[in-house]
């Protein structure tokens, strides 16, 4: 029987099948279009794969999700002893406040839903190896995300990773820290000791690879001790920008059912503004589930908000638009800000040591709050 990757059927969209067999003297290649089987080809050298027969059911995948079936057929075929894909020239992070009001998760192993995200415009993108995935096609969604990484364009969107845990997490950041990935979620995260043996990995493949610009990790509180260990979590390695929650699995865990009020999660959620807020990142509330009732959407972020959260978890681009409008700073806070910033301006050019706007002294915690709200409009 030949090994095969990828999902074909009349459902099936932006993606193809790919059956390879160790069969033949010469590398045989059938059902591809043309620039399919180019790329198909180059990752056949690359790979050093010269005979075979491989065969594609094609449902209008793009040429690098040919690309990215064909060598997971092949390594489930000739077993995992290929280098993964070359590393990016370049890498970039973005800086640490950076808006994250909407970030989108996308499946890693559907490429219909990888370009979907790709293209919503969203602060976030989150291409998820985790709950998404089942565990028979971990292999093949890290591949896949990989090569989403190497070849789609993301314009401004931070690009983000959900990572698996344990033994699969080490296998995933193989993957994808040699590519452009801006942030890493690490995924049921209880202990301080989670983070930093993650960040380790982290580091180790960047060794590998000679990456030089570190992806921000972004722990995922979703148990009662997770929660509960919220603070030294969020103080446990200097690589974290913002700290994020999950109900989902934490009211499974407490043994309750989620509320529209939110009344068994305001406990937790107030745990993790404050942790992330002492240790200097930001907040991010968890997803909301009911995709077809925007109205609940608004009601939860506008809680959210209320608790001092920055951004939340989208699981479908119609949540994109109104998850930004939500978290976007009012008229009088932006026009409030404005005038603090002006005033701290005045004040270096005067070289005061005193900002002062009317009879208020304006000390530092509030200067950054007003920098930090002008950062969401872009100014």
């Amino acid at each position: 029987m030949p090994s095969s990757a990828g999902y074909s059927g009349p459902k099936v969209k932006s993606d193809l099948l790919v059956e390879f067999s160790a069969d033949a003297d010469s590398l045989s290649l059938s059902g591809f279009t043309s620039e399919q089987e180019e790329a198909v080809r180059n990752t056949a050298e690359r790979l050093e794969i010269s005979s075979g027969t491989a065969v594609a059911h094609d449902c209008g995948a793009t040429p690098w999700v040919a690309a990215a079936r064909f060598e997971a057929a092949v390594r489930r075929e000739l077993g995992d002893n290929f280098l993964p894909l070359p590393p990016a020239e370049q890498w970039t992070v973005h800086y640490k406040d950076r808006p994250r009001r909407s970030r989108l998760y996308a499946p890693g192993n559907k490429p219909r839903f990888i370009q979907k995200a790709a293209a919503a415009n969203a602060d976030g993108i989150i291409l998820d190896l985790e709950d998404s995935v089942t565990p028979e096609r971990k292999d093949e969604a890290r591949i896949l995300v990989a090569y989403a990484l190497a070849s789609v364009d993301f314009g401004d969107t931070e690009v983000m990773v959900r990572i698996n845990q344990g033994e699969r997490a080490a296998d995933d950041l193989n993957w994808i820290v040699p590519q452009p990935v801006q942030h890493i979620l690490i995924p049921k995260v209880e202990l301080a000791e989670d983070v930093s043996a993650t960040r380790d990995m982290v580091e180790a493949a960047m060794d590998l690879c000679g990456r030089t610009a570190f992806p921000w990790l972004m722990p995922i509180l979703e148990s009662p001790r997770g929660i509960l260990n919220a603070l030294s979590v969020a103080d446990s390695v200097p690589e974290m920008a913002a700290l994020t929650l999950g109900l989902q699995d934490l009211t499974a865990e407490i043994g309750i059912m989620p509320t529209p009020e939110g009344t068994e999660s305001f406990t937790a959620r107030s745990i993790v503004v404050l942790a992330a807020r002492a240790a200097g990142l930001q907040p991010i509330d968890t997803v909301y589930a009911d995709v077809k009732n925007l109205d609940g959407l608004r009601k939860s972020i506008k809680d959210a908000k209320a608790l001092g959260f920055v951004g939340k978890g989208c699981i479908h681009p119609s949540q994109v638009l109104p998850v930004e409008e939500g978290f976007m700073p009012s008229e009088a806070q932006i026009d409030k800000a404005r005038k603090i910033v002006a005033a701290m301006r005045e004040a270096e050019e005067k070289g005061l040591g005193a900002v002062a706007l009317g009879s208020k002294m304006i000390d530092p915690p509030v200067a950054r709050q007003a920098m930090a709200v002008l950062k969401l409009i872009g100014e």
